[in-house]
Order: C-alpha cells, then sequence, then structure tokens
C-alpha cells in the first residue's frame, strides 16, 4: 500500500510533509525545521519521493507579512528581467526602440493577429498618408507575434537592398544575406516603396515577394502608397511586368487596410492611454469592407 501510495506521490509531483514520509516507511527523516527569518516561526520541512527515498527540498510556507512582501519583491524583480529580455528580443528582430511599446489601434490588424492564419501565407498591406501609424500598427503586430512564440523580422526593403548592395564588397555572400528574410516565418517590410528604383532593385525585391510567395510565408507590408500607386512606383525603373508581378502577389495573399486621417505626429501630445485607439468589439464591427476583405480568407469570425 505504502509502495502504491509513493508511486502516486511522485507521479503527481505532490509535496511529502515529515509524518507523511514516516507513514510510509520513507527515509532519511526529515530534518529539522527552517526557522523564518520574518517572525522566527518554526516551518516544517516538505520532500519529494524519487526512487524510495525522500528529497527534502523546501518547507511550508510562513505567511506573515515579512515573508509574503519578500515574495512580492522577488515576483517584481522577476517581472521586470522578463520584460529586459522580451525588449531585447524585440529589438533584435528589428523593431525600433520608438516602437517597442506600440499598441494595435487598427481593428483588422487586431483581428488579424489574433486567429494569426499560420500556415497559409496570408498578410497585410498597410497603407496610408504619412503620420496614420502605420509603422506603429506594424509593430505592434510584429511584437504580438514575436512574444506568441513565433519568428518575426522587421525591416524595410531600402535596409534589405542596402544590406545586399554591401556585400558586394566583402567577402559575404548576396544570397546569404537574403536568405534570412526569405525564410523566417513572419516578414514586415516597413515603408515599401521608399526605395530607389532599379532594375535591379526591383528584381530583388521580387526575389523576396516572390519566393515568400510560393513557400507561403506571411509578408506584412506598410507603404504609404496604395496598390496601383505602388505599381506605378516601382515601375519608374521601366521594369513595368516586374512591377506589376509584385503588385499582384501582394493582392493575392494580404488583407488591404488604409489608415486615413490627419498627421497623428502633428497632433498636440496627450497621455498615452488617450492616444491609443481603443479596439472594441463595437468598432470592430465597422468596416465592411475590411471584413468581407477578411472573409476572403476564411477568417471572417476573427
Amino acid at each position: 500500500m505504502a509502495i502504491g501510495k509513493e508511486r502516486a506521490r511522485e507521479a503527481s509531483g505532490e509535496m511529502l510533509t515529515p509524518e507523511s514520509a514516516r507513514e510510509m516507511g520513507l527515509e532519511p527523516a526529515a530534518p529539522d525545521p527552517v526557522i523564518c527569518p520574518h517572525c522566527g516561526k518554526k516551518l516544517e520541512r516538505r520532500g519529494i519521493s524519487v526512487g524510495g527515498r525522500v528529497l527534502w527540498v523546501s518547507h511550508e510556507p510562513c505567511g506573515c507579512p515579512g515573508e509574503i512582501e519578500q515574495a512580492e519583491r522577488q515576483a517584481a524583480f522577476e517581472a521586470a528581467e522578463r520584460l529586459e529580455e522580451d525588449r531585447k528580443k524585440l529589438a533584435r528582430a528589428g523593431i525600433a526602440r520608438r516602437f517597442l511599446d506600440a499598441e494595435i489601434s487598427d481593428p483588422t490588424c487586431l483581428a488579424f493577429v489574433r486567429s494569426y492564419p499560420a500556415g497559409r501565407g496570408i498578410g497585410l498591406y498597410i497603407h496610408g498618408r504619412v503620420g496614420t501609424w502605420k509603422s506603429t500598427n506594424a509593430s505592434a503586430i510584429a511584437r504580438t507575434l514575436l512574444l506568441s512564440g513565433r519568428t518575426v523580422i522587421m525591416t524595410s526593403a531600402l535596409k534589405i537592398l542596402s544590406d545586399v548592395r554591401d556585400t558586394f564588397d566583402s567577402r559575404s555572400s548576396a544570397k546569404e544575406e537574403l536568405d534570412r528574410y526569405l525564410r523566417c516565418e513572419v516578414l514586415i517590410l516597413d515603408d515599401l516603396g521608399k526605395e530607389s528604383a532599379s532594375p535591379w532593385s526591383v528584381m530583388t525585391l521580387f526575389d523576396v515577394v516572390n519566393t515568400r510567395y510560393e513557400a507561403m510565408l506571411p509578408t506584412i507590408y506598410t507603404s504609404q502608397y496604395d496598390l496601383d500607386a505602388l505599381g506605378r512606383r516601382l515601375s519608374r525603373a521601366h521594369e513595368r511586368e516586374t512591377a506589376d508581378a509584385i503588385v499582384s502577389r501582394i493582392r493575392e495573399t494580404c488583407i488591404d487596410v488604409g489608415l486615413y486621417g490627419p498627421d497623428k505626429r502633428m497632433a498636440p501630445i496627450a497621455p498615452r492611454e488617450q492616444r491609443q485607439a481603443v479596439v472594441s468589439p463595437a468598432n470592430m464591427a465597422t468596416g465592411a469592407g475590411r471584413q468581407s476583405e477578411l472573409g476572403r480568407f476564411g477568417d471572417s469570425d476573427a
């Protein structure tokens, strides 16, 4: 009977008291009680059963104010450590310092991360004039997905092209430089259309877009240009067919998210809780066009 109880306790991870260990005939006997450093109370030992013996690894909680205060301080310290590690992870992924605490303000962006369609290659095309929080929403999406365990890189087409160009004068491989953008689970390309247009830049951009398109890897874009305007801008390099191919792939795989309104950078500075748009079930229901766009990918219940 004692052996059965011991095995049950081992399986459950239940802690043993000195009394329960004696009842089960387990050795060694518990050491002397631990003295609470805050109030002096004697605290009974607690152990775990391993292979027919007891390892006395802890003691009963005291519950005195001093112990509670110490536990709260320790919890606060551990929370601060986790926050710092999270911020380092976000920075390594390419999220700018200004946007490390960004919040999602657009309902379609929020619906996207809440029902993230992993493995289906569905992304977002977020566009709007200057100051409509395109980068803020994209950074907040990156932050949410990254902290939920997804592999995310946030960058710009301008930086990708610059990094690849830098390999021309070094021993680095342009293919190796591009590969991390081609293969990561989620790529966020910020400010698409800002890069100079040349046959090489347009073809390099096509390589990124097409490789991820074929691999069904989601890409999220932000741009000052809607897709028609983006096509015209990319075709400045006289690569109209390639520009059309890029736009076609984005249009097929991305939910269109238009952000409108005045330049929020020019607005008077308000407390953060006022600046962040509140996304509720009520305003989630607005924007029927966006919801039907979600429905195009089978996510209308997001």
